[in-house]
C-alpha cells in the first residue's frame, strides 16, 4: 500500500509538469522558431484604425514590466531593418463579409513569419474578446473606442500565448 502512495504521489506532479509544457499555439517550424532573436511588428495589411491599436499596444507593452519585455526577442522599429529573424503580425479577422466591423466581439490572431516566407512558422488560435452589445443609437466614436479596447485586449491574449509557447519550446 505504501508503494502505491509513492507511485500516485509521483504521477500527479508529472502530469502537472506535462500540462504546463503544453503549447497554446501551433509551431510549424520549431527550428526556425527556436532561432528567433530579432523581430519586427508587421502592420502593412491592416486597416488604419487597427494599425493605431497595434502601434499603441506595442508602445505600451514595450515599457518596463509590459508584456513585450517578457519576450526575450529584440524588437526592431521597421521590418526593412537588416537581419530580422521574424515578422510578427497581429490580425483581427472578421466573420461576416456583410459587417466588416462587428463592434461587440473581436477576434485576435498572432502569426510569426520568417522574412520572405508566405507561410507562418508559428500561429496562435483565434481568441475572441466580447464587449457590450452594440445599440443602434450608439455614438460611432464610442463604437470605435470599444472596438479598439477589445482589439488591444485580444492582442494581449495572443501575445501571452506566444510568450508561453516561447518559454516552453
Amino acid at each position: 500500500m505504501k508503494h502505491w502512495l509513492w507511485v500516485i504521489a509521483l504521477i500527479f506532479p508529472a502530469t502537472a509538469i506535462a500540462q504546463s509544457r503544453k503549447l497554446q499555439g501551433y509551431i510549424m517550424n520549431a527550428s526556425a522558431f527556436g532561432k528567433i532573436r530579432t523581430y519586427c511588428v508587421d502592420t502593412h495589411n491592416l486597416p488604419p484604425e487597427e494599425v493605431r491599436v497595434v502601434d499603441y499596444f506595442v508602445s505600451e507593452e514595450s515599457k518596463p514590466k509590459g508584456l513585450l519585455t517578457r519576450l526575450h526577442w529584440l524588437r526592431r522599429e521597421t521590418c526593412q531593418d537588416a537581419n530580422i529573424d521574424a515578422w510578427v503580425r497581429l490580425e483581427f479577422p472578421h466573420d461576416s463579409p456583410l459587417d466588416p466591423n462587428p463592434r461587440n466581439e473581436v477576434k485576435g490572431v498572432l502569426l510569426v513569419f520568417q522574412p520572405g516566407s508566405p507561410s507562418p512558422i508559428y500561429e496562435t488560435p483565434a481568441v475572441t474578446i466580447s464587449g457590450h452589445p452594440r445599440r443602434d443609437d450608439e455614438d460611432p466614436m464610442d463604437v470605435k473606442l470599444v472596438a479598439g479596447l477589445l482589439e488591444y485586449s485580444a492582442a494581449g491574449s495572443v501575445v501571452r500565448m506566444l510568450i508561453h509557447d516561447w518559454q516552453r519550446q
